[in-house]
């Protein structure tokens, strides 16, 4: 299954705070809204399959919105941490129960 295609980023996307870019829009974004927009690239960015202008474009606006960059920095600990964990087995009683619990649950409304 092919990934949705998204419109590019302009480079109004560059700014202190990312701009709707990918609308199209040229409109400042409050720093929530700016993270909400680069959690949507994010994956694109860390698994290497974002075109290089956005990438570019990404970086330039990661040096010069602080906020992003904590996220971005955040975003990427969280993901080396998550590759240090090593499976666990669980206990054959604790997965009988779980999965017991989830097919009584199954089609209840809460």
């Amino acid at each position: 299954m092919e990934a949705p295609s998204r419109p590019p980023l302009r480079p109004a996307a560059v700014g202190g705070n990312l701009a709707g870019a990918r609308a199209g829009r040229g409109v400042a974004l409050s720093d929530v809204t700016c993270k909400k927009f680069i959690l949507d690239l994010l994956v694109d960015y860390e698994d290497g399959t974002m075109p290089v202008e956005e990438r570019a474009l990404f970086q330039q606006h990661m040096e010069l919105c602080p906020p992003c960059l904590r996220f971005l920095t955040s975003y990427q600990a969280t993901g080396k941490t998550l590759k240090l964990l090593k499976p666990e087995e669980i206990p054959p009683d604790l997965a009988r129960s779980v999965l017991a619990f989830v097919r009584s649950r199954a089609g209840k409304k809460t």
